[in-house]
């Protein structure tokens, strides 16, 4: 998970009662034939997907959104690396380290996750989640953005790290969105 998700998720985590998404953040969620379920959320962004992309897999983008330390080794077996604080070093426990599974620039990003800082309940299990980041041009100049996370087991340990996730990545959507919009605003419906 891109840093700025995983600030959003530690903001999010807080938050009790259930969860309300976000205009524009839609749900598409499922459990799969063997039980695992897929955590899948999407919105529709008024941009062109190299804004999307430049946000989530560019170290440029990422130290754009704030945050003072960024690696990125684009290739499959590659890592992104985002740390927190402005202590951060990569390979440190104050960073997120993704390995890079498959990629295809402006479309989709694949990545399993080595190395979480503190926060999230049961980080150790989100090694064994895979997540699949999609961006798809849609007609009239819109992009979808969809972030997929597959492999959560059964059990109330999963349960509390899938709902960290359902409840942060929502915000990390909008914020994306409001990020390429402002750079690219959408044409005026007047």
């Amino acid at each position: 998970m891109h840093t700025l998700m995983m600030t959003a998720a530690l903001g999010m985590m807080a938050m009790s009662g259930p969860s309300q998404l976000p205009a524009g953040v839609k749900d598409t969620s499922f459990t799969e034939p063997n039980g695992d379920r897929v955590l899948q959320q999407s919105i529709d962004i008024a941009g062109a997907p190299s804004c999307i992309w430049h946000a989530l897999a560019e170290e440029e983008g990422i130290k754009a959104s704030g945050l003072p330390l960024a690696h990125v080794e684009m290739k499959n077996g590659g890592v992104i690396e985002e740390g927190f604080s402005p202590t951060a070093k990569l390979g440190g426990n104050e960073t997120i380290r993704h390995r890079i599974i498959a990629y295809l620039p402006e479309r989709l990003l694949v990545l399993r996750n080595e190395a979480t800082p503190p926060g999230p309940p049961h980080a150790e299990l989100y090694r064994n989640v895979v997540q699949v980041i999609s961006i798809e041009p849609r007609e009239k100049g819109l992009t979808r953005f969809t972030i997929s996370h597959t492999g959560y087991g059964a059990g109330a340990d999963y349960d509390q790290l899938y709902d960290f996730f359902r409840k942060g990545n929502p915000s990390y959507l909008t914020a994306t969105k409001t990020l390429c919009e402002k750079k690219n605003p959408p044409p005026s419906t007047r």
